[in-house]
This record gives C-alpha cells, sequence and structure tokens, in this order.
C-alpha cells in the first residue's frame, strides 16, 4: 500500500513539474506572429520592406502599435513601455533607412535565429516611473533607442525621446533624445549600432566561423597594461594586436581593453569585426601605425577578406558613411 501512495505522489509531482515547463512553451512569439496586417501599406517602401520579409523572414514594423508589444520580453517582463508610430511624412525615409542600411549589408545565414519575426522602427519608445514615500517623490523618464531582449522583436528608435528625472518636481537631470539619422555620419553611426550587435551574435551563435588559425600570435595570458603613459610600453593593449572593443550596446565606438581576462580566440575576433565595420584602411593607419602596430595591420586585411570571400559580407562598405 505504502508502494502505492508513494508511486502516486511521484507521478503527481511528475505531472505538476511537466505542466511548469510546457507552460513557457506555449507562450511562443508565433501567438502573435499575425497581429500586424503586414505589409503595412501599398508603398515604394512597404514593397521593400516585403522583400525583406521574403528573404529573412522579418517583418519591419512601423505603426499600429500597442503599448503591450513593447513589453514582451523573455529576460526583463514589465509594464510601462509606451511606443510610438512613425509620423506618416516620415514613414518612408524611416522603413528605407532599415531596409538599405540594416538588412542590405546581412545575409539570411548570418541573422538565422538572431533576428526575430519582427524589427520595430519606432518614432521613440520610453517608460516612466513614478516611486514615493513620504517626504520624496521620484519621476523618471527612460528612452529605449534600442532594444533587443524583446520576446519577438528587436527594435530601433527613428526620433528618440527625451530622458529626464525630477525629485519632488524639480528637474534634477536630463538628456537630448536620440535623433533620427538625417547627415551621412548620423546614418553611419546608429547602423552600425545594430549591426555590430548582430555580427557579435553571429560569431556567438556559430553563423559565423572563426577563421582556421586567426587567434594565433594573440597573448591571452599575460596582463596588458592601457593607461596613459604605457603606451610605449611591449604589452600596451594595442602593441600586443588588441584593437579595444565595443561593450556598450547603444554606441558604436572602441574602448580600451583594460583586462585580458575579458578576451580570448571568439571575442578578439569579434572585435576586429567591429573594428573593420567602424574604421576604413586609411583610418587604420592614423589611429594604429602600422610601424607601432603590425599585428593590427597584419589581421584587419585578413578579416575583410575573409567575410567577404566566405560569407559575401563587405565589412569596408559597412565603415564607408552613406
Amino acid at each position: 500500500m505504502k508502494n502505492i501512495i508513494y508511486l502516486i505522489v511521484i507521478l503527481s509531482a511528475t505531472l505538476l513539474v511537466s505542466c511548469y515547463k510546457e507552460e513557457p512553451l506555449t507562450q511562443t512569439p508565433a501567438e502573435n506572429a499575425d497581429r500586424y496586417t503586414f505589409p503595412q501599406g501599398s508603398n515604394s517602401y512597404d514593397v521593400a520592406a516585403n522583400e525583406v520579409f521574403k528573404k529573412f523572414g522579418v517583418k519591419i514594423i512601423y505603426k499600429e502599435y500597442r503599448d503591450v508589444d513593447f513589453n514582451l520580453s523573455w529576460t526583463n517582463p514589465a509594464v510601462g513601455k509606451i511606443g510610438y508610430d512613425i509620423p506618416q511624412e516620415q514613414e518612408k525615409d524611416a522603413v528605407e533607412f532599415i531596409v538599405n542600411n540594416i538588412f542590405s549589408f546581412l545575409t539570411p545565414d548570418v541573422t538565422k535565429k538572431i533576428l526575430l519575426p519582427f524589427f520595430y522602427v519606432a518614432d521613440s519608445i520610453c517608460q516612466k516611473t513614478i516611486t514615493s514615500n513620504a517626504t520624496t517623490t521620484l519621476e523618471s523618464v527612460a528612452a529605449y533607442p534600442y532594444i533587443y531582449n524583446g520576446l519577438d522583436y528587436w527594435s530601433f528608435c527613428w526620433n528618440g525621446a527625451s530622458q529626464w528625472t525630477k525629485l519632488n518636481g524639480t528637474l534634477i537631470s536630463s538628456s537630448l533624445p536620440t535623433q533620427r539619422p538625417v547627415t551621412s555620419h548620423q546614418k553611419f553611426y546608429r547602423r552600425g549600432v545594430m549591426l555590430k550587435e548582430i555580427f557579435k551574435r553571429a560569431v556567438a551563435n556559430g553563423n559565423i566561423k572563426i577563421p582556421d588559425g586567426f587567434a594565433n600570435g594573440f597573448d591571452f595570458t599575460t596582463a596588458i597594461k592601457y593607461a596613459v603613459g604605457t603606451e610605449d610600453d611591449v604589452n600596451y593593449y594595442k602593441k600586443r594586436g588588441f584593437p579595444g572593443q565595443m561593450i556598450n550596446v547603444n554606441n558604436f565606438d572602441l574602448t580600451q581593453l583594460t583586462l585580458v581576462s575579458r578576451t580570448g580566440p571568439m571575442q578578439i575576433f569579434t572585435d576586429y569585426l567591429h573594428l573593420c565595420m567602424r574604421y576604413q584602411a586609411d583610418s587604420i593607419e592614423i589611429l594604429f601605425p602600422k610601424a607601432k602596430y603590425p599585428l593590427i595591420h597584419n589581421k584587419y586585411p585578413i578579416v575583410i577578406d575573409y567575410m567577404k570571400n566566405t560569407y559575401d559580407i563587405d565589412l569596408s562598405l559597412i565603415a564607408k558613411k552613406p
């Protein structure tokens, strides 16, 4: 009898665990795959967006947003994000920017299992929070120029929103909104922010393989130098062939490598991908003179040629301002 009771308890527990594990599987992006009419119009830019969908399986969405759509996230489910449609007079520029400055530099093999069903290009996305107690009230608005952790979407903000914080109604901090890309540099920079994130994840996911022998010549063990005044030290990070890293998901800038433990064979290849899409060859000589940093000059063309010949991706075109 005890054995039967024990068996029943075990089976019940197993069923409960199974139900618990199955629940997230029912909350898949496919549930909401048709929540937008797509294409969202019949204009030339809608035709271009539909071509992207045919090739990549990704729908570029620029209007008819519901606030709930922006709060679907794998890593940080929340409420409060608000997103706004692209102004009608800017729809063409916004959609064509995503088509021509993001997807034109990619291939389906690189983006598979990286990009999600939807790519939102919203006018702005922000979230307001208020916390208070008996004596103070803190209000703040956070802006989201880019979102990479949506449940079934990535997003790019076209205009952006101002960020600010108020304490008891008094403004204590603020920042200007992200501006839509208009100038050549703005277009180059803002496309780079998202493209470098895609390529980083493509390497981590195995969509882009590290070329054989690329890590040869790098010392991933000995401590490095990076402070001002150590530029002539043999262990200065650039002398060791480390170009720097793009560690901020919201910008397109190289920063110093401060710890050798922060790099390795996969990371150094990713760093060179970012270097190649950020700077053209003439800029490399200015920023990293060959006489001082020969290993960087050795690896830079290897990555350019490898990506072009193996994946049909020209990083030097990404580094060229439109």
